[in-house]
């Protein structure tokens, strides 16, 4: 047949969401964090993954996202992208499960990989491993914290306390500046 009226019926179709494509997208999604994660080696050869706040913070509400879309936190989203409410909480489970299985189960392959085949690489990054302390993630969480902060902000619409928390921030920013300055004029 006519090749190009396939491919232009194909083209024209409405997209129609359902069961299936919401899964394939939560999975999907969830398989390029892990890859995403697990090709970031971290220390010794770059940053950590917690001292990394933009990755840190994408990582986290990416899976956060899919977490919030499974469960249809906000049911505005979910239509704007698609996805079909799930029919019931077993099945949300299920393919939560799955989700988490991806994430964790890629890990653990790719350093039982690096293990069998770099041991001296799989070595340092023990070592790594065993030098961070959960003091480490505290900045990242700082972050996190005046990011969900920021958020509330903006979410409650009111312009003085947004303006009112910028200044505040503003002022707690330069005291900080100026204590590190007075400490490196004493030394």
């Amino acid at each position: 047949g006519d090749y190009m009226a396939s491919a232009m019926a194909m083209w024209t179709t409405p997209f129609m969401p359902n069961l299936l494509n919401t899964c394939v997208f939560l999975v999907e999604t969830a398989q390029c964090i892990a890859v995403l994660l697990v090709n970031y080696k971290g220390r010794p050869w770059m940053k950590g993954i917690t001292e990394n706040h933009p990755l840190f913070l994408s990582v986290f509400a990416c899976v956060a996202m899919c977490g919030a879309c499974a469960w249809g936190v906000f049911p505005q989203l979910n239509e704007l992208i698609h996805l079909e409410p799930f029919p019931d909480d077993e099945f949300r489970f299920k393919v939560m499960a799955l989700v988490g299985t991806s994430l964790v189960g890629t890990f653990l392959w790719d350093r039982l990989c690096v293990a069998l085949f770099a041991p001296s690489i799989f070595g340092a990054m023990m070592d790594e491993v065993r030098r961070t302390t959960p003091a480490d993630a505290l900045p990242a969480l700082k972050s996190l914290g005046k990011v969900i902060a920021g958020l509330f902000l903006l979410g409650t619409g009111n312009i003085l306390l947004i303006g009112a928390a910028f200044y505040m921030y503003r002022k707690y920013s330069a005291s900080v500046n100026a204590a590190e300055a007075q400490q490196v004029l004493q030394q």
